[in-house]
């Protein structure tokens, strides 16, 4: 019987490895072996159509792909044609809005960015999956500190770096990177006149496109920020957001509540306000595939 391929580069490896009996976890066995090493889920992203292989190293892997699962030569090589676009459309899907639709003064942020040799593209990749957001505020009702953990998915092959924005009250010094798992700081730059700080963190090792990975740090931020609110921006549509403020428990607000502003030109939408007590320091406001926008918490102590 005569099998036909799929004329689809992800269809057709799906069936080669469907016909070949091999596991996801033995491909990528044997292919570093043959120094054309490829990761089990970036194999799981290429057979399932979510992202391809582009670079040189990648479609060097193919092509051991094509013999390890008994294809002849340019089998699903043939398949890959021209190379898709890299950059702020890429791998994505449903809205998507832009720094300058989110961020006041978004000249700022691209002051900021420029001074690690990043873009505004760059605040939006790896995609952010997940996003946890812990901040800090000391009994004198100050922002103190910040635990940022993310699961990111690399749009690209090679992905070695992401970078982190965000915006002080005041930037009397410099803030400090207190810890990192997955990742480490390279590289920390702030537009002062507007306190707007840019960090730059090197990935423990490259992903590649579709590879995922957990990342976590943790920023010390300067003394006396007296912002009374926190806010995080989600530029295309992901899984879900946490924003955590956990205050001072003899020093706690009178009133909190999350919001949601789409653009920075609307108004803010309130999400969920309570009244505090001194037996609740902490005050959380989560959303499931949150839509692109500003999410923040705010607070006040009268």
């Amino acid at each position: 019987m005569t099998t036909t391929i799929p004329a689809d580069f992800s269809a057709a490896l799906r069936a080669a490895i469907q016909r070949s009996g091999l596991s996801l976890n033995e491909i990528s066995r044997r292919l570093r072996e043959q120094s054309t090493p490829v990761s089990i889920s970036a194999l799981s992203y290429w057979q399932n159509g979510e992202n391809r292989p582009e670079r040189a190293g990648s479609l060097a892997a193919v092509a051991a792909l094509e013999a390890i699962l008994g294809q002849p030569p340019e089998t699903l090589t043939a398949l890959l044609g021209p190379r898709r676009p890299r950059g702020r459309w890429t791998n994505r899907t449903g809205p998507t809005i832009t720094y300058d639709q989110v961020w006041e003064r978004p000249e700022s942020v691209a002051r900021a960015l420029a001074k690690v040799d990043a873009t505004p593209d760059e605040l939006d990749t790896p995609h952010r999956l997940s996003q946890y957001v812990s901040y800090r505020v000391d009994g004198r009702g100050h922002e103190e500190s910040m635990r940022v953990r993310r699961l990111i998915r690399a749009d690209h092959d090679g992905t070695s770096r992401f970078i982190f924005v965000t915006r002080c009250s005041s930037l009397t010094q410099p803030p400090v990177v207190t810890f990192t798992e997955g990742c480490r700081p390279a590289r920390f730059r702030a537009d002062v006149p507007s306190s707007t700080c840019a960090f730059e963190f090197v990935l423990d090792r490259p992903l590649d496109s579709g590879e995922l990975a957990a990342v976590e740090f943790g920023v010390r931020l300067p003394p006396g920020q007296t912002d009374r609110h926190a806010q995080l921006a989600i530029y295309r549509p992901t899984r879900d957001l946490v924003l955590q403020i956990a205050f001072d428990p003899d020093h706690v607000p009178l009133r909190c509540n999350g919001y949601f502003q789409p653009r920075h030109a609307m108004p803010v939408e309130k999400r969920g306000e309570v009244t505090f007590d001194r037996s609740a320091g902490t005050f959380q406001f989560i959303t499931l595939d949150p839509a692109p926008g500003q999410y923040g918490i705010q607070w006040s102590w009268r």
